[in-house]
């Protein structure tokens, strides 16, 4: 289980040093949106299947699956 709550930290992290990364937080055009749009939609996209590992670690050891 602590290794879904680390992969879970990893976008978490990315997602709030967005203001403080500077080839994020600039004036730049990523795949046609700013730089700062495209950052946080990847992240966030990124987010669910870490979100849906830590549900399916969650689950399996409620179950019994992990002992």
């Amino acid at each position: 289980m602590r290794v879904a709550i680390l992969l879970l930290m990893v976008p978490i992290a990315a997602l709030l040093a967005t203001v403080w990364l500077p080839f994020v937080n600039a004036p730049h055009i990523w795949l046609g949106m700013p730089s700062m749009m495209t950052w946080n939609v990847a992240w966030v996209i990124l987010l669910t299947p870490a979100l849906g590992y830590v549900e399916y670690q969650r689950t399996r050891r409620r179950d019994g699956g992990d002992r």
